[in-house]
């Protein structure tokens, strides 16, 4: 079963405005659940993918500050597949690559609503 959106439909979802501002609202949505706020800029105007990574990585390096409870409690609420987060967590780009992994999630969610 596929859980994350791979990266040329990702690109190509991420050419409509409106798919990337959804995507926005969703990490935004999530990240609320363990007290995380993104700014009213970031859930209003469509920022670009590495813009969006940007802010997913400086978020996500404060829930990890929080502790490890807080970050699996995120990643429960984001349904990202738990081989996906093992196979990164000794990394030495691991706040990027998860980043990268939590908009994949987050834009698949996004993706399947669009769908049906």
């Amino acid at each position: 079963m596929q859980l994350l959106l791979d990266r040329s439909k990702l690109d190509i979802q991420f050419q409509l405005p409106e798919f990337v501002l959804k995507t926005q609202q969703q990490i935004s949505k999530d990240f609320a659940t363990v007290g995380e706020t993104f700014s009213d800029q970031f859930i209003e105007e469509e920022y670009s993918y590495d813009e969006i990574l940007t802010e997913v990585q400086k978020h996500l390096v404060s829930v990890m500050r929080s502790g490890e409870t807080t970050l699996l409690q995120l990643l429960y609420q984001i349904d990202l597949p738990q081989q996906d987060f093992l196979s990164i967590v000794t990394d030495k780009d691991f706040s990027e690559k998860m980043a990268d992994l939590i908009i994949r999630r987050e834009a698949y969610k996004v993706y399947l609503r669009s769908k049906f």
